[in-house]
């Protein structure tokens, strides 16, 4: 079975065998609600705009995203902005 991947700037939709995750996309976080074999629950992180997200990182697979999850929703990102003034 193919994933199904559906993704619009605040949501994304990434439905495969292993489960569901759709995710909420704000200004400074991101909302993760999983629904597959390896976790029920919600995972909040902070939000990485201009760099791709978790789900991208992790290739668009569920479980790559429950595994690597500490490492991931835990980057500290500088802010660009604020050096270059």
């Amino acid at each position: 079975m193919r994933p199904f991947i559906w993704e619009r700037t605040m949501l994304k939709v990434l439905i495969e065998r292993g489960g569901i995750l759709f995710s909420i996309t704000t200004k400074s976080r991101a909302y993760f609600f999983f629904v597959s074999t390896s976790l029920v629950g919600i995972r909040v992180a902070p939000t990485t705009d201009p760099y791709p997200g978790i789900v991208e990182v992790c290739g668009y697979s569920i479980s790559r995203i429950v595994r690597n999850w500490n490492k991931l929703a835990n980057i500290k990102l500088t802010n660009v902005t604020s050096r270059t003034r």
